[in-house]
């Protein structure tokens, strides 16, 4: 398994198309670096795992993205 972890704040208008395109067998990580938009919600009913990331920053997020995965290959995709 690969896990993709997709660091996000206020992503709610691209999850939907970014997510649709993981193929099966990947697994999405979406680190959430506090949206207002719904993106954690939209995420979750796409299925991807959220991670809750409460201190600002992309290279928190990534960081705690990678932290959640737990597949030998990570990969990173920004939303």
């Amino acid at each position: 398994m690969t896990d993709v972890v997709l660091p996000c704040l206020d992503e709610a208008a691209a999850l939907p198309w970014v997510l649709s395109r993981i193929p099966v067998g990947y697994r999405a990580i979406v680190a959430d670096n506090g949206s207002t938009d719904g993106s954690s919600r939209i995420a979750e009913r796409l299925g991807a795992i959220v991670v809750h990331v409460p201190q600002r920053g992309f290279g928190a997020a990534a960081h705690a993205g990678l932290l959640a995965a737990t597949a030998e290959v990570v990969c990173f995709v920004d939303a």
